[in-house]
């Protein structure tokens, strides 16, 4: 507005505006007294006058464009600030929903374990240098969260309806979060068995595996009968895992080249790349 007003077009405007009114006030002083000076005055002043009558309408026109451009500014903020609030409303939504997702899982892992005590986590930060071998919980010791406590999802990857499948386990604890390893990690050791064959041994799994997102259960004889599609579940075996979580599936059955057994190869039943919110178990 300040570079408009300063302006030599404006400036001209306002000039021409001054000479126009001072004409018509000469003409007002001199209507009514009839000489040739008048009468020459008036032949000169009638395109003034005219162009007088042009340049107001302009002006209004000058002045109604501002007034129009200013309340289309404010009509502009008040559209974003709508906007920024209903953004605001989206996101609370959104966190209503995953928070009432998870407190589903949570009833319908109570439903099947009421003894059990679960406490409701999410992830708040991973280990960008171990893929996703670890990761960090919004809950800790304030909430009875203790070293070596279970962590589960109520969800498998690519399946419905709620169950119990292994996460991995609390590593460390601080008084409002904790350091999960999951079974990705080639530190977790879990014992389990096959639920067909009921053969029993160890998942861990190794750098090359947990790459790839598997993890293995080793040291089977090499005429086992676990086969592609059998479905490895934790045996309860000492004591820090409770019996019959869901661990994954079985995608194959290999020989160890290093030894004289085999070995197979477990798909986990969970998608660390998607997971989001998790149940710690601080009681079983």
């Amino acid at each position: 507005m300040r570079r408009i007003l300063k302006s030599a077009a404006f400036r001209a405007v306002v000039a021409v505006m001054a000479a126009l009114s001072a004409g018509a006030l000469l003409s007002l002083a001199l209507r009514g007294k009839s000489n040739p000076f008048t009468s020459a005055m008036g032949v000169l002043l009638r395109p003034v006058q005219g162009l007088s009558a042009s340049a107001a309408g302009v002006a209004e026109d000058f002045c109604g464009y501002f007034r129009s451009s200013h309340a289309l500014q404010e009509r502009l903020a008040r559209q974003e600030t709508e906007l920024a609030n209903l953004r605001q409303r989206q996101v609370e939504y959104d966190q209503a929903m995953q928070k009432l997702a998870l407190y589903e899982e949570f009833l319908e892992l109570k439903k099947s374990q009421p003894n059990d005590q679960f406490e409701p986590a999410s992830i708040i930060a991973r280990d960008p240098a171990e893929r996703l071998y670890t990761f960090t919980l919004d809950r800790g010791s304030l909430s009875g969260i203790q070293v070596n406590n279970p962590v589960l999802s109520g969800q498998a990857s690519g399946a419905s309806g709620a169950g119990q499948y292994l996460v991995g386990v609390v590593t460390s604890v601080e008084p409002t979060s904790c350091v999960v390893s999951t079974i990705l990690n080639p530190s977790v050791n879990v014992s389990a068995y096959e639920t067909v064959t009921r053969e029993i041994g160890v998942v861990n799994t190794t750098a090359v595996l947990a790459e790839q997102g598997l993890c293995r259960l080793p040291e089977l004889k090499r005429s086992t009968a676990i086969a592609m599609g059998g479905l490895i579940c934790t045996s309860g075996l000492g004591g820090i895992y409770p019996k019959d979580l869901i661990i994954g599936a079985v995608t194959e059955v290999l020989d160890d080249t290093a030894t004289i057994s085999a070995f197979a190869v477990i798909q986990p039943a969970v998608d660390f790349s998607s997971l989001r919110d998790v149940m710690v178990l601080t009681n079983f």
